[in-house]
């Protein structure tokens, strides 16, 4: 059962004035509850049960926002909430003073896509018609020195009411949104494609939150999407496993190697630098090294990732703020020697480890300004940080059998010119090296989602 929640002032005729505009929408009032604020008595709660016929509920919604005694509109449906609020005056503002281009509407024939992909410290969206971006910005999070609830599922409320409140102030219409597509992980290995987000991979989902904010991804896109009505998708998650059976096995009899990367970003690029080349994809041999937070390094070889190193859970070069592969008998002595809890070392290895541990900050930028200061240390620890990467490279050289049509360098690391210089001088001798900064993964959500919308590509189910 759907049911409009309404937050009203109070004030004479508010009741016939909604009960007017139902009736002139050619609603039915099924049933109506009014309550006062118990701690501001000049608004009151409003719950109404309505037979809207083939209107979506939230078309309803934004129309009741239309209405000057309506501050808030809440759709209320199987466990699970959506809030609206009015459309902000063309005057907004954000926070930092800079003002919003309000949305001018979807134009005819387009497909409106919300695209949601969260991150470690941020909250990526992006709202493309079609093919056109129609714009894209992104909610910052501080969760440690906010003392607010810091675990993954302690952010999935901040994470939505951020892109929320960036619809709103962008005067986006919640009812214009055709389809919703977010970043998804920690899920059971699957093929690369397009899926439509089921109960079993919400369900699978959390039951591992504590591990990967792009998780957030897929249960926040399901929550907006199953509010408007419309389909909700992810694309090419995390656990994209294309590995082949010599890439399996680790040496240690009981614990298999596992294909956790950015397979989002890695696929996106390794298509794009297939374009360059003139080539299909699928007819490509190709080293992707994708360098940020975690660094994956994958040998694409013809449309598959034959093998990818595993950063989440520990493998490859060390990372701005995870440990890479580490010497194993000196850490078992750590886990035993009573100094340290599980949760600390887990901590060391993936998230205050690597640049993090050495050099006290994760930012490249930080780094470098510490290096043109003279810094010694922090020169080889960035140094160092790219050796590693270019080793990894050369181990997937191995796996293409020395025959690589062009190594791409991608993600935030990739921004700098010291940092990617590093590696090319180790590697440019192997084959044409590619460098494509930061990431393609908004467009390739949207067109992933378009795709799957317009029935131009196959929605795979998660089972």
């Amino acid at each position: 059962m759907d049911i409009l929640s309404l937050r009203v002032k109070n004030r004479a005729g508010v009741l016939e004035q909604i009960a007017g505009q139902i009736r002139r929408e050619g609603w039915n009032i099924k049933s109506l509850n009014v309550d006062e604020d118990p701690l501001d008595s000049s608004f009151s709660q409003m719950d109404i049960e309505i037979d809207s016929r083939n209107a979506k509920i939230t078309s309803v919604a934004q129309r009741m926002l239309k209405l000057d005694c309506v501050v808030r509109a809440e759709i209320k449906s199987s466990g699970s909430s959506l809030v609206l609020e009015p459309r902000k005056a063309v005057d907004t503002v954000r926070q930092d003073g800079i003002a919003l281009p309000l949305d001018p509407g979807k134009p005819a024939g387009a497909v409106r896509v919300l695209v949601i992909n969260p991150g470690s410290t941020s909250t990526k969206l992006a709202l493309y018609d079609s093919e056109a971006l129609a714009f894209s910005e992104s909610a910052y999070h501080n969760w440690h020195s906010s003392g607010k609830d810091s675990s993954i599922s302690g952010q999935k409320e901040e994470r939505k009411g951020s892109v929320l409140n960036a619809l709103a102030n962008r005067g986006v219409e919640l009812s214009s949104i055709d389809a919703v597509v977010g970043r998804c992980g920690n899920i059971m290995p699957v093929e690369s494609g397009v899926y439509s987000i089921s109960d079993l991979m919400i369900e699978d989902i959390n039951s591992s939150l504590s591990i990967h904010a792009s998780s957030l991804g897929a249960i926040i896109a399901r929550e907006i999407a199953d509010g408007l009505g419309v389909p909700s998708y992810a694309v090419d998650p995390i656990d994209v496993d294309e590995i082949g059976p010599l890439g399996r096995l680790s040496g240690f009899v009981g614990i298999e190697r596992s294909s956790i990367f950015h397979a989002l970003n890695q696929k996106a690029t390794a298509k794009a630098a297939a374009e360059r080349l003139g080539k299909q994809y699928e007819n490509c041999r190709l080293i992707v090294a994708h360098l940020g937070g975690g660094i994956t390094v994958g040998a694409h070889l013809y449309g598959r990732v034959a093998d990818v190193n595993d950063a989440l859970n520990g493998e490859g070069p060390f990372t701005p703020e995870r440990s890479g592969a580490v010497p194993l008998l000196p850490l078992i002595e750590m886990c035993f020697s009573g100094e340290y809890q599980k949760d600390e070392i887990i901590s060391m290895v993936s998230r205050n480890g690597g640049m993090q541990a050495y050099l006290g900050t994760n930012d490249l930028k930080t780094a470098q300004k510490m290096i043109d200061a003279g810094d010694i240390f922090a020169a080889t620890v960035v140094d160092t940080m790219a050796y590693q990467v270019s080793k990894e490279i050369g181990s997937m050289f191995a796996v293409l059998q020395g025959r690589c049509d062009a190594i791409v360098l991608t993600g935030g690391l990739a921004y700098s010119s010291r940092f990617t210089g590093s590696i090319k001088e180790r590697v440019d001798a192997f084959c044409p090296v590619f460098t494509i900064p930061g990431e393609l993964e908004m467009q390739a959500l949207a067109m992933g989602a378009l795709a799957a919308y317009k029935g131009e590509c196959e929605v795979k189910v998660y089972e």
